[in-house]
């Protein structure tokens, strides 16, 4: 009897040898959850030029932790010198149950998102957003349901399309997967994301239609689509969004109308439906948008006349309704209207081009003083140019061209010191080039070719140091080509051609280094083409032809590697 139980006492020992070594083992095994986390950080080298004593991490940078010593954060936004390099897939995601802020954006990570980025259970704000990705989204995106931010943005190399399981993300607020090479339709079961409030899928390939299901995105804000591939006509359950403030829908293939419903949408400040297939005309409600700021309407197949409703939108910063086949005149809101006060006073940019729009240039959008932008070119227009458009004193561009305008060019506009595109070309326009245009002192490009400008070129076009681009063609210039052109230092294009100039072509054309097309036919020029014409590197066209030039075609013109287009005819 006492020798079982001597036995007994001893096999009870020697389990309880056996259990405890075996708990050892395990524990050594299966480090705590502190110890994993300090694992993983080691093991990723992120840090490998700052410290190995993982007892001070939540001192590392870029790294946050609670009171318990557990990472919360890994944010290396705020490390820059952080290089992470193309070890993301070394990063052991499951080892971070607490974190819930993860920013690796601005790092060139390269390679997969991992599968196992679904393990971060707590997370719920990612950004990755320029960090050299490529392959596929992985579906375990879907996992992490306590997510309210994700940026996979600026990815070019990630193809693919939209896993539906981004639906299963119901606490998210922002999605942003913009220029990431996107792929496919945009899954119906986005749709379930009823916490969204900005849906940002620009610069992707993802075509096929709206879904219906965006209707259900009751509180989205933001949304922008721009430049993919969508097709067919703007889903009516888009409507439903009256939170909506921004739409981009521009840039696809959209067709259709614009229906009534669209003015549903009374937070709209920003409306983006240029470059589709859009048809029919403008809905007479959008002057009911009070709040609207924005309106870009442009290179669609939109006609009938631009609505005076237009006139009620007084926050209205920005009109772009150009390339359409819109008739009838400018509404007189944009023009007179009694005590001389323009409604659209917030109005910097008003872009009405390429329509067939006709009528005078209203005096009264001198009043606009905000304006900085006033595209007007390409339609019928006629009459003089306003005088009052010299009041205009934050204009940085003036394009009228292309309409039927008449008179001559006012003097007043030298005083719009702001002023960098100056477009009156293909007009009716006469009289000389004002002195006072010399002014302009930060003007890059002046077109006034196709009138019927009479005088000479002013030599003081010689001190617009920063122009670029100078088009006098094809009006009834005479006189000699000013030696002061050769002071625009930063010249790519003369154009002086089919004109009445005359004398030699001057020499110090040559130290013009920029200069890429020279364009001085058709005029009454004479003497040799001058050797230091070769001296223009940069030249890709040169036309001389139907002048009166003497004595033969320098052979260094052959050296000029970068032209494309010889003279084929040199008057001698």
């Amino acid at each position: 009897m006492a020798s079982s139980l001597t036995i007994s006492v001893i096999l009870g020992v020697l389990w309880a040898t056996i259990l405890l070594s075996f708990a050892t083992t395990v524990t050594a095994a299966y480090p705590s959850p502190l110890e994993s986390e300090a694992i993983a950080l080691l093991e990723s080298r992120w840090w490998s030029n700052h410290s190995s004593n993982t007892s001070q991490r939540c001192l590392w940078p870029g790294i946050t932790c609670n009171t318990a010593e557990s990472i919360t954060k890994i944010n290396l936004s705020d490390a820059p010198n952080i290089e992470a390099g193309d070890r993301f897939g070394k990063l052991n995601f499951s080892s971070f149950p607490n974190l819930v802020l993860l920013d690796l954006s601005d790092h060139q990570l390269r390679g997969k998102i991992p599968h196992q980025i679904g393990d971060l259970s707590a997370l719920k704000y990612l950004d990755l957003s320029n960090c050299g990705l490529s392959g596929e989204l992985p579906p375990s995106l879907g996992k992490l349901t306590q997510l309210k931010f994700l940026d996979i943005s600026y990815n070019d190399n990630i193809n693919g399309s939209i896993p539906p399981q981004l639906g299963n993300l119901e606490n998210l607020v922002t999605l942003n997967l913009s220029q990431c090479g996107i792929v496919g339709p945009i899954p119906s079961a986005l749709g379930q994301l009823t916490n969204l409030q900005s849906l940002i899928l620009w610069g992707n390939q993802i075509n096929g239609s709206i879904p219906l299901e965006i209707g259900y995105l009751r509180n989205l804000t933001y949304l922008d689509l721009f430049n993919n591939r969508l097709v067919d006509s703007i889903p009516i359950t888009l409507y439903q969004l009256t939170n909506l403030e921004i739409l981009y829908l521009d840039n696809n293939q959209l067709q259709g109308p614009i229906p009534q419903e669209i003015c549903n949408l009374a937070n709209l400040t920003s409306l983006y439906l240029s470059q589709n297939k859009l048809t029919g005309s403008i809905p007479s409600c959008i002057g009911s948008l009070s709040k609207m700021q924005t309106l870009i309407l442009g290179s669609n197949l939109l006609k009938g006349p631009i609505l005076q409703e237009i006139c009620n939108l007084a926050n209205f910063t920005s009109l772009y309704l150009s390339q359409n086949k819109l008739t009838g005149s400018i509404p007189s809101c944009i023009g007179p209207i009694p005590q001389e006060i323009c409604n659209l006073a917030n109005l910097t940019g008003l872009y009405l081009s390429q329509n067939k729009l006709s009528g005078s240039i209203p005096s009264c959008i001198g009043s606009l003083s905000k304006m900085q932008s006033l595209t007007l070119s390409s339609n019928l227009l006629k009459g003089p140019i306003p005088q009052e458009i010299c009041n205009l004193a934050n204009l940085t561009g003036l394009y009228l061209s292309q309409n039927k305008l008449s008179g001559s060019i006012p003097s007043c506009i030298g005083s719009l010191s702001k002023m960098q595109t100056l477009s009156l070309g293909s007009n009716l326009l006469k009289g000389p080039i004002p002195q006072e245009i010399c002014n302009l002192a930060n003007l890059t490009s002046l077109y006034l070719s196709q009138n019927k400008l009479t005088g000479s070129i002013p030599s003081c076009i010689g001190s617009l140091s920063k122009m670029q681009s100078l088009t006098l063609g094809s009006n009834l210039l005479k006189g000699p080509i000013p030696q002061e052109i050769c002071n625009l230092a930063n010249l790519t294009g003369l154009y002086l051609s089919q004109n009445k100039l005359s004398g030699s072509i001057p020499s110090c054309i040559g130290s013009l280094s920029k200069m890429q097309s020279l364009s001085l036919g058709s005029n009454l020029l004479k003497g040799p083409i001058p050797q230091e014409i070769c001296n223009l590197a940069n030249l890709t066209g040169l036309y001389l032809s139907q002048n009166k030039l003497s004595g033969s075609i320098p052979s260094c013109i052959g050296s000029l590697s970068k032209m494309q287009s010889f003279p084929k005819k040199f008057v001698i």
